[in-house]
């Protein structure tokens, strides 16, 4: 006997209705989520352990007056959690109806579930990262002395974005950026995509940076979840270019920023560290101005010190050596005269006592005491050897001279 779809549909509703009267909670992972009229459709999926398998899939709703009292039960986590990929638990009534099917109404959603996977997922995340030594691979590139050229990956829209260009653009020290935007998601599904596709960009383009800053406005624990990715953090730390975060959260810190080489609690505190920085080396230049500043005038000191030293000794050696040049003028002038007198009565008598002995020694002596000067052809004799027989001589004496003829040599 057979069945009409409507008969069989309605058989099943009928079974479901008896057999799951109240609310399960069940655990999926929300693979899309839509809303119209205030109410928000869930598609529901179940993938395969450590694969993309999908092995379950449903569909749930909210209805309005559920999504206001669930708004109100969690405030802001509540939106959160509806994003696509999440892993959410939810209390949910299954019904079926004859036309469209199964669907799992939601009554209520456990925010602790979510944010205990995450968690999970995140410490997973920093294991894998750990073992391929990639956690403090960004940290060890050398960041400039002075950072300059900023390439900045955030949402235009971001709150934090405009703090950190405000901050930057309106410094009281005058430093002067070039800032290069690069947009990305933020928040959702779009993160991991989006940031990986623009420091990919950036990994070929390192020449052009100094330093990647990732920055946007504060949030909640699930907002951050995004910046928890294994393949984003894994891309951070291979980009050859020092990353800078500011992803605005105060206690909690995403794989991101474990990753990065500086993590900062704000944009803006980003923002002052770049300027820090900067003016450390600044100030570097400063004292390294005032060290050579201060050598400079410390030898100029010293050598006009010296100078002084010299000046001061040559004009005392100057006037010490006038002064006893002067005194050797005096001394001469006092003693020359009486040395010349004496130098002159003792050559005087030196003459007279040369001149007795002159006159003692002289041919007139010798002729008065009977001595003779004999010469031979105009030359004096003084030794018989000179003379020959029959030789002619002159003889000269005291009185006069005559000839005379050798006759006898002895």
């Amino acid at each position: 006997m057979s069945q009409s779809l409507f008969e069989f549909n309605e058989f099943i509703r009928r079974v479901i209705a008896l057999n799951l009267p109240e609310p399960l909670w069940i655990r999926a992972e929300l693979s899309d989520v839509k809303s119209s009229k205030g109410h928000f459709y869930l598609d529901l999926v179940q993938k395969k352990e450590d694969s993309e398998e999908i092995i379950a899939q449903a569909q749930a709703v909210i209805w309005s007056k559920n999504y206001r009292a669930l708004q109100k039960k969690l405030g802001q986590a509540f939106e959160r959690l509806l994003q696509p990929g999440m892993e959410i638990l939810i209390l949910a009534k299954a019904e079926f109806h004859e036309r469209f099917g199964l669907k799992l109404m939601v009554e209520d959603v456990d925010p602790a579930h979510t944010l205990g996977k995450l968690e999970m997922q995140r410490r997973e995340t920093i294991r894998q990262l750990q073992t391929l030594n990639l956690l403090q691979k960004n940290g060890r590139l050398p960041l400039p002395l002075v950072v300059q050229r900023i390439a900045v990956l955030s949402s235009e829209k971001a709150a934090g974005y405009q703090d950190f260009m405000k901050h930057l653009s309106s410094n009281s020290f005058g430093y002067q950026f070039s800032i290069s935007f690069f947009p990305v998601a933020v928040q959702g599904m779009m993160v991991e995509k989006e940031a990986i596709s623009q420091l990919e960009n950036l990994a070929r383009r390192r020449e052009d940076f100094d330093v990647v800053v990732i920055i946007r406005g504060g949030g909640a624990r699930l907002d951050l979840a995004a910046f928890d990715s294994f393949l984003l953090a894994k891309t951070l730390a291979d980009i050859p270019l020092p990353i800078l975060t500011g992803i605005g959260h105060d206690t909690d810190e995403t794989v991101a920023d474990l990753v990065a080489h500086t993590s900062l609690k704000t944009p803006t505190a980003v923002a002052d560290f770049i300027l820090h920085r900067n003016l450390g080396f600044e100030s570097q230049i400063t004292n390294l101005g005032l060290e050579a500043k201060n050598k400079v005038m410390q030898l100029v000191q010293e050598k006009a010190a010296r100078l002084q030293y010299l000046t001061q000794l040559i004009d005392y050696q100057v006037k010490s050596n006038f002064t006893q040049q002067v005194q050797m003028l005096d001394f001469i002038a006092r003693e020359v005269p009486g040395i010349l007198k004496n130098r002159f009565v003792q050559a005087n008598n030196e003459l007279n006592n040369y001149d007795k002995i002159v006159q003692l020694l002289g041919p007139e002596a010798a002729f008065r005491r009977g001595f003779a000067l004999v010469f031979k052809q105009g030359k004096h004799v003084s030794e018989v050897a000179q003379l020959d027989l029959e030789d002619e001589v002159q003889v000269h004496l005291k009185s006069g001279r005559f000839q005379a003829l050798v006759k006898k040599l002895q």
